[in-house]
């Protein structure tokens, strides 16, 4: 089961805004999008979490600095 995020990322993604709400979703996002380097460390976290292997507020701070 996944945890929502108390505050959703929302993203542009060619005029379409998406809104991600748990590591689960932020993983799945990154797996399927055009994904350059930055996004390496973000899904490593967000998958992690995903899995309970790391805080969800750490995996959402590594999603939002990958998406800004």
């Amino acid at each position: 089961m996944s945890k929502e995020w108390s505050h959703p990322v929302r993203l542009n993604d060619g005029g379409l805004i998406i809104t991600i709400a748990t590591a689960a979703q932020a993983s799945n996002f990154m797996r399927h999008a055009k994904l350059s380097s930055r996004w390496a460390d973000a899904l490593a976290k967000c998958s992690a979490a995903a899995d309970g292997r790391l805080s969800h507020d750490e995996a959402r701070l590594a999603f939002l600095k990958a998406a800004h």
